[in-house]
């Protein structure tokens, strides 16, 4: 009988070690900088602001990201260190991005003028602790004064 009583209780703790993490918070990009340039490409680097609304800490495992300016694809976002998302924190994302210069140069002009651009991010990261590791999915629009985080 006593057994029986500890069935709900376990069951509810099963079901909530297993249900999925909440989507990071997108807040700022930082200290943009660019690292190389060749005659088609450019290596930017930056850091992205995020918030993990999870109660528990984990483990960046890959974050493959599509990044849009202004509608425009500018590239993929990589981030394959392994840094910890701290729980109920906000923490800095240090990412590179490869972008084609074809497809950032029609925004240089519009930067020039107005250094607020249309960000939106597409892609999904994997993280997770204790060597089980699940994919969050990064869904984010929004504006970004972009020259502001240049370093």
């Amino acid at each position: 009988m006593k057994n029986k009583c500890w069935l709900p209780v376990l069951f509810v703790l099963l079901s909530a070690a297993c249900r999925q993490p909440k989507e990071l918070i997108y807040q700022s990009v930082e200290n943009f900088s660019m690292k190389q340039a060749s005659n088609n490409k450019a290596l930017l680097a930056m850091d992205i602001r995020l918030y993990n609304p999870n109660s528990y800490s984990m483990k960046l495992k890959s974050a493959d990201v599509d990044v849009f300016l202004n509608g425009r694809q500018a590239g993929k976002m990589n981030a394959g260190n392994q840094c910890i998302l701290p729980a109920k924190d906000t923490f800095s994302l240090p990412v590179t991005l490869e972008v084609e210069l074809k497809n950032i140069l029609p925004n240089v002009l519009q930067l020039l003028m107005n250094s607020d651009v249309d960000i939106k991010l597409d892609g999904k990261i994997r993280a997770g602790r204790n060597g089980v590791y699940l994919t969050i999915p990064v869904n984010y629009e929004g504006k970004q004064d972009i020259l502001s985080g240049i370093r």
